[in-house]
């Protein structure tokens, strides 16, 4: 859904909307685990449900129904939370990251002739790239988790955004608005403040 999204929305302000993830996990926590959700953290949720609104303006022109992809995308990523939460008292990180990984390779090939194409051997390094970083970038997290709070850590992930911000700008011509820009900081507000909320209780 996400990658699907970037043919059409500003790497800027989908990855934005990806930044919904963990405040979605506060509502699904409350729905699915039947977690105490306080109302500080309901009121994180609002504000970055605002901060997308403002993002995407749905009451102007400037509204895309592709900004639904990475929309469905985050709420994917924090329902697999939810998820991987249920299931961790039966399985470790290793065996729930093996099966899913299997599972996803599984159902993805079963789509393979449909879309197949040779790819070019620029192509084919870009992809090896891509697979190596995200393999880095994911062991890094873990390793971090293992020396830090997730609240210590949240401040050093909405960097994502401004990094996105920049790539946008320099390979994609994309440039957020001063609305988006708003929209942004509202969300980053909203995920520090249910992160700050979570490490207050534990």
């Amino acid at each position: 859904l996400f990658v699907t999204g970037l043919r059409y929305v500003p790497l800027a302000e989908a990855t934005a909307v990806i930044f919904l993830a963990p405040l979605l996990v506060t509502l699904l926590s409350a729905i699915f685990l039947r977690e105490r959700v306080r109302l500080a953290q309901w009121l994180a949720v609002l504000l970055g449900f605002v901060g997308v609104l403002v993002i995407v303006r749905p009451s102007t022109e400037l509204f895309e129904p592709a900004i639904l992809l990475p929309l469905g995308a985050a709420f994917c990523f924090a329902l697999y939370q939810i998820l991987t939460r249920l299931s961790a008292p039966h399985d470790s990180a290793a065996t729930s990251n093996l099966l899913a990984g299997l599972i996803n390779l599984s159902l993805v090939s079963l789509l393979l002739p449909l879309f197949w194409q040779a790819p070019e051997w620029d192509h084919l390094l870009a992809l090896l790239s891509l697979g190596v970083m995200g393999m880095c970038g994911h062991q890094l997290l873990t390793l971090a988790f293992r020396h830090a709070t997730p609240a210590l850590l949240a401040p050093f992930s909405y960097g994502q955004l401004v990094i996105a911000g920049l790539f946008g700008w320099l390979f994609f011509d994309q440039l957020p608005d001063l609305p988006a820009l708003l929209g942004m900081a509202l969300v980053i507000v909203a995920g520090l403040a249910v992160a700050y909320r979570r490490s207050a209780t534990n």
